[in-house]
């Protein structure tokens, strides 16, 4: 029961988060802003570094964190192009 209430609770946060960044990126300047602030966050892609047979613990939570943002910015993309216009 634990684990389902902070995967709801995750779920939520991430809902918000998706929500206020579509918001954001109708408005250009700002969104430029969110992926300068992103760049600083070291984004791993597929196959950049070599974790050997079995990655490191490190690099298996960075390559995670680095899907989950990728994956936020474009579902907030995509919600934004759905419903262009603001409410």
């Amino acid at each position: 029961m634990k684990n389902q209430r902070i995967e709801f609770r995750l779920a939520a946060q991430r809902e918000i988060l998706v929500a206020v960044l579509s918001a954001l990126y109708r408005h250009k300047d700002v969104w430029a802003e969110i992926n300068r602030a992103l760049e600083d966050v070291p984004i791993v892609q597929d196959h950049e570094e070599d974790p050997g047979v079995v990655p490191s613990e490190a690099f298996a939570r960075q390559n995670a964190m680095t899907t989950e943002i990728a994956s936020i910015l474009q579902d907030a993309r995509a919600r934004t192009d759905l419903d262009p216009e603001p409410l």
